[in-house]
């Protein structure tokens, strides 16, 4: 069987005799009519019989990004701007000196930067709007010399390779691998591949479609299979463990009675905090732990201003709710704060506001941001599993309940509870599976929501609401000793890792 040749293999040997030489595998392609990537796998072959010896080299080459090419065309921003200082007198404006360059918002950025690391220009500062002055000569241009070179070839002149690596920095030109592949017939094979080329094709090795639909393999004869021999493993394509994980867990609440939800990653602190309760210097709010959006925007917008001053009174006083409240004033400077979303639970507040009458059960699992040090159990960003139900004469007990169904439904053989403490719920608890390495870890915190969180909504009624960890509930279930492993790029983990259901 080891000596049979297959047609194609039998073509590439054939033109490979003839040429008698290192020969690349797209001169093949072309001359046999091939595709180049079918060439390169019968040579793959040949190789591993020593009928051949393959060569690969890599090359790379080099173009221009868009943003590269626009620099080319009409000059780096760090020049136009400062050609346009220097036009306005030496001494302009900020604004002033950006328009007359026709820079871009993004350009105005790359441009002020490059000026002063280059010592084009300086930026005084006095009582009114900052100037930019001119402070020194316009005496580089080798860089869109390089530019210009590139868009018209993909080879850089060796007097030009420090430009090159400072473009790449800059993302202006990207890089291009290319592997090329020559072969040519291994001298101490000749005798063998002669005698193989000799024999006769003993019938068709490899039935296609094509001579399917044409019928040209009738009256042909097919040479032998061994049906016996194990072929090589083939790694196919399938779902992340931990997608195939949360989808799983989406049917069980789905099977539950619940109804799916969504909300924006980028909220106000209205609804990320103010809504939940959460006095307005609680340390939850700094910026070590919840990352704050500053651009474009840094504020956002009060949806419904009825709601606004029924929650401001509740927290400065304890408005309708019998409470004494925070006992301090109610910034609309810092409710309007945008931040990333640092839990679900601003979905289920977004979800009660637009839906207060009882009954229902909503839940959301999506990604959530803080600013944690990363280790074994937290992660900057991870899913969270946020659920409430909305119903008269609710308990505590039903909240356990559904937990515990939805924890012993993911594969959790062992939890147990303990009181917890939080802004917006009272009572709380916090519940926590067993973990074969790391021990006991917290995967699933919940309560009641208290009065100051659902009066202002106009909702009297008990609201049950949780946030389960689903990342560390997957740790649980597959004893997954470390958070970070959830987005590993370990392909040998991934390909043997699955989620049984």
């Amino acid at each position: 069987m080891s000596e049979q040749l297959t047609t194609g293999e039998r073509e590439v040997l054939e033109y490979l005799v003839r040429k008698d030489g290192l020969v690349s595998a797209g001169e093949i392609a072309e001359a046999l009519g091939q595709k180049e990537e079918r060439i390169i796998s019968i040579l793959n072959s040949l190789a591993q019989r020593d009928l051949i010896r393959l060569t690969i080299n890599e090359f790379e080459s080099y173009s221009l990004t868009d943003e590269g090419l626009s620099y080319a065309e009409n000059d780096l921003p760090e020049f136009r701007l400062f050609d346009a200082v220097q036009k306005l007198g030496g001494s302009a404006s900020m604004d002033s000196a950006v328009s007359e360059a026709g820079l871009s918002k993004q350009e105005k950025g790359i441009a002020m930067n490059w000026a002063k690391r280059k010592g084009l220009l300086q930026i005084e500062k006095g009582a009114g709007p900052p100037n930019l002055k001119v402070v020194g000569d316009r005496h580089e241009t080798n860089l869109r010399d390089l530019l210009q070179h590139l868009k018209s070839n993909n080879a850089v002149p060796k007097n030009m390779n420090a430009l090159l690596k400072q473009a790449i920095e800059r993302k202006l030109v990207k890089i291009t691998k290319t592997k090329v592949f020559h072969a040519e017939i291994v001298k101490e094979s000749s005798s063998k591949i002669q005698a193989m080329l000799s024999k006769a094709s003993e019938g068709i090795a490899n039935l296609t479609s094509d001579m399917l639909m044409s019928g040209t393999w009738k009256g042909k004869t097919f040479r032998p299979f061994n049906v016996e021999l194990e072929p090589a493993f083939a790694n196919y394509g399938k779902k992340h463990p931990y997608a195939e994980f949360i989808d799983w867990l989406k049917e069980i609440l789905v099977g539950l009675g619940f109804n799916e939800w969504f909300g924006p990653f980028v909220e106000t602190e209205f609804w990320n905090n103010d809504a939940l309760f959460v006095p307005q210097d609680h340390p939850a709010r700094d910026v070590q732990d919840q990352f704050r959006v500053v651009s474009p925007y840094d504020h956002g917008e009060i949806p419904d201003e009825r709601y606004f001053k029924e929650l401001k009174a509740t927290h400065e006083n304890g408005g309708k709710t019998g409470s004494t409240g925070w006992k301090a004033p109610f910034s609309r400077e810092v409710t309007t704060r945008l931040v990333l979303r640092s839990h679900t639970t601003p979905v289920s507040m977004r979800y009660l506001w637009e839906y207060p009458e009882p009954p229902q059960k909503m839940f959301i699992i999506d990604r959530n941001f803080r600013s944690e040090t990363l280790s074994a159990t937290h992660a900057q960003e991870f899913n969270q599993c946020e659920g409430i139900i909305s119903d008269h004469n609710l308990t505590l007990r039903d909240l356990m309940g559904y937990i515990s169904e939805i924890c012993k439904r993911v594969g959790l053989k062992k939890m147990k509870w303990k009181p917890g403490q939080f802004p917006f719920t009272e009572p709380s608890i916090e519940g926590y599976a067993k973990h074969e390495v790391l021990g006991w870890i917290e995967v699933a915190p919940g309560g009641l929501f208290r009065p100051e969180v659902t009066y202002p909504l106009g909702i009297k009624n008990t609201v049950l609401a949780w946030g389960l960890g689903a990342g560390r509930m997957y740790m649980a279930s597959l004893d997954i000793k470390d958070i970070r492993q959830l987005f590993t790029r370990d392909l040998n983990w991934l390909r043997r890792t699955y989620f049984v259901r």
